[in-house]
């Protein structure tokens, strides 16, 4: 399943929305439609002057952002800044715009997500795409337009006739609906003739569908012209095409294979306009309306639904991308989760919700290892397996066996509140007793305790698949393994790498993570890329450093490391050498310093930073040489927080960044651990937070993962 989100809540946004409820790979998740009152969704999506649709839902709002339809959660966003909706927090990467406000490459861009369709015509060169007629050419662009309604009734039909008959010249007037733009009485702007009354008046106008028609057809380049009227109508619309063809044939021939295509109708019963209102197909000929002029001359009158069938192809054309783009980013890997049932499987899960939480109390301070893998979840229970088991670990315990302050049981209840379905939870962890309680199959979910309380977990070799038992009822617990762990891949662990079976899944989060990352691994659009490295251990950032100043543009070292460079020579000469390779080396210069957390804080240069004293913060002169620097580059990835963030005194530096990076227009990817927890405090459009710091770091540095290679 694939989330969308719609901008705009007009007529078109509209009927997009409703043709989006139940539908079968595309769910909708949130609707920006600014001024829009949740109180009035149902009436506005129940009553309509010109459709007329199935309305067999059950609408309740439950609070004053969010509602459900049978059941199915959207949200409502209520911003006409593009640039301050986060759809990736709701994780949308796509998007419709309905707007007709965001028709350029710079506007859509400002979308926090990855893919834009935008539904009209654009305003600059952005890539026009339109189903049946060239949306086989699609190649993974961000930013499309699927064209006009009135390119999307013509452009199949000419597409047709050119490919099976070659077009001599043709001509067209489209007889349009009247549109939200047009006043129903007249004003005194007289920018065109829309400015008079639609009510009282045939309206002659322009239409972008002439210069749609050379993007799409090339070889028709020169060939159609075309002019619009507008007429006091309020949907369905009617193209008038009079077109020579150059090989022979008659009306009644070339209506017959037209309708052999199985894109384009033939209306053969006397129907007017209103006929047509809520069809699905936009090119629909009138076969009683056209005629054959001469000797291959024929005039084609052609219905569409300027409204509902235009946003059928919208739909038509989100699928066709995502599909495209599902294959492409899954780097063809045979075990991505979409490639595989689970009805009636047995599933073990393997997700990382190591979180953070308050000791005392056991209650979460970060949610978002656990939310970040529902999607995936989500997925399998959907399929109805028989039942899922969770797996994780939490924290490290120190024997080898049961910690009562690690056990899950603590989180349960806080756990069970992202599910509708009951969790057991399985006390015994890998265990003859856990077995018996999954060949009951009472439960849909099953939690299993801290894996990390059974030594096998993080001491695993190979052998060990072969003869030993807590492997081998690991491997009983089910037919079909799923890895949603990023941020455990980098670990040689049973619960990794000790599944047997040959069904092995990749699921949503890996997959994404994996995609994300190698923007800066492989960077294939060749983009500029800055690192920030900053945190305390200067030890673990010395093989990412190296890998990193080979194949990226800059990096910025900041954080306890700088305390490492100035005090240890060898650290110093190692970051010398890197300097001559690919690389530009940036360091941090200035900031707050102490001899250690409890005491007073001063500022300092780095030039003067006494022997006794450690940076804990970064400088505001570093702050602001910083965000220039940023501004050279296309892509950031941040991994290390600035300063000691736990430490009221010591975290202003890392929240400035923050807000640096969320005005940057930048593309922004965030390295996991320590800084992606302080960086969710925020509100943040940032194009990806890891959830994986070490594994982040292995996979950027090796370009591999042990976990990740196992598949």
């Amino acid at each position: 399943m694939t989330f969308v989100g719609i901008n705009g809540f007009g007529r078109i946004g509209k009927s997009v929305f409703i043709q989006l409820l139940g539908h079968k790979t595309l769910k909708l998740k949130a609707i920006n439609a600014p001024n829009f009152k949740l109180e009035n969704i149902a009436s506005y999506l129940e009553n309509d002057s010109t459709h007329q649709y199935s309305k067999n839902w059950s609408i309740e709002i439950i609070n004053e952002s969010t509602f459900s339809i049978n059941g199915q959660v959207i949200y409502l966003l209520n911003n006409r800044d593009a640039s301050l909706l986060n759809w990736k927090s709701y994780d949308i990467h796509y998007v419709i715009d309905s707007t007709g406000a965001y028709l350029t490459q710079d506007k859509c861009s400002t979308h926090n997500v990855d893919y834009v369709i935008m539904c009209a015509p654009p305003k600059d060169n952005s890539p026009q795409f339109v189903v049946n007629v060239n949306h086989e050419k699609y190649n993974g662009e961000k930013i499309i337009s699927n064209a006009s309604c009135t390119t999307n009734c013509i452009c199949p039909v000419l597409g047709f006739l050119e490919k099976n008959y070659g077009i001599q010249k043709a001509n067209f007037t489209t007889i349009h609906a009247t549109t939200a733009s047009q006043n129903t009485i007249d004003t005194n702007h007289f920018n065109n003739r829309t400015s008079r009354s639609i009510i009282n008046n045939i309206i002659p106008h322009s239409t972008g569908a002439s210069k749609s028609i050379k993007v799409l057809l090339p070889s028709l380049d020169g060939k159609v012209k075309g002019t619009s009227l507008r007429v006091p109508v309020s949907n369905v619309s009617i193209v008038d095409l009079n077109v020579t063809l150059n090989e022979n044939t008659n009306l009644e021939e070339l209506l017959k294979n037209m309708e052999k295509s199985g894109y384009i109708k033939v209306n053969k019963r006397d129907l007017v306009s209103s006929d047509f209102n809520t069809t699905k197909v936009p090119s629909i000929i009138d076969a009683h309306a056209s005629m054959q002029l001469d000797v291959n001359e024929f005039k084609l009158m052609i219905w569409y639904d300027n409204e509902w069938s235009y946003s059928a192809q919208v739909v038509k054309l989100t699928e066709h991308i995502v599909q495209h783009n599902i294959q492409k980013n899954n780097y063809n890997h045979p075990c991505f989760i979409e490639n595989y049932k689970f009805k009636d499987k047995k599933v073990i899960i393997r997700v990382d919700w190591n979180i953070p939480y308050n000791k005392e109390n056991f209650t979460m301070n970060d949610n978002f290892r656990i939310t970040s893998s529902l999607k995936t979840i989500q997925y399998i229970l959907d399929q109805k397996p028989s039942y899922v088991v969770l797996i994780t670990h939490l924290a490290r315990p120190q024997g080898n066996g049961y910690e009562e302050k690690l056990s899950l049981k603590h989180f349960l209840t806080q756990i069970q509140s992202y599910f509708k379905e009951s969790i057991c939870f399985l006390k015994d962890g890998i265990h003859e007793n856990s077995l018996e309680l999954l060949q009951k199959n009472k439960h849909i979910i099953y939690l299993c305790e801290n894996i990390r309380f059974h030594q096998e977990e993080t001491q695993f070799s190979k052998k060990d698949l072969e003869d030993n038992n807590v492997v081998q009822l690991f491997n009983q617990m089910g037919n079909i393994f799923v890895n949603d762990a990023f941020g455990c891949l980098h670990r040689k662990h049973m619960s990794i790498c000790g599944f047997k079976g040959s069904q092995r899944v990749i699921g949503y989060l890996i997959h994404k993570e994996i995609q994300c990352l190698d923007l800066i691994q492989k960077n294939v659009n060749h983009e500029k890329i800055l690192a920030i490295i900053g945190g305390g251990k200067m030890d673990d950032k010395l093989a990412l450093l190296e890998q990193l100043s080979k194949k990226i543009d800059g990096i910025y070292i900041s954080g306890g490391n700088i305390n490492s460079i100035l005090k240890n020579k060898e650290y110093r000469t190692y970051i010398d050498s890197i300097q001559d390779n690919k690389a530009k080396i940036y360091e941090m210069n200035d900031g707050l310093s102490s001899e250690d957390l409890n005491n007073k804080c001063t500022y300092y240069h780095s030039r003067d930073l006494p022997e006794n004293k450690n940076f804990f913060d970064i400088g505001m002169q570093s702050i602001i040489e910083l965000n220039a620097i940023i501004q050279h580059y296309d892509i950031i990835f941040w991994n290390g927080t600035l300063g000691v963030v736990e430490h009221d005194l010591y975290k202003y530096g890392t929240q400035t960044l923050i807000e640096l990076l969320k005005k940057s227009g930048k593309k922004i990817v965030i390295g996991g651990g320590d800084t992606a927890c302080f960086v969710n405090k925020f509100e943040h459009n940032f194009y990806y937070v890891s959830t994986g710091g070490g594994a982040s770091i292995d996979y950027i540095s090796n370009g591999s993962l042990v976990g990740y290679d196992y598949f």
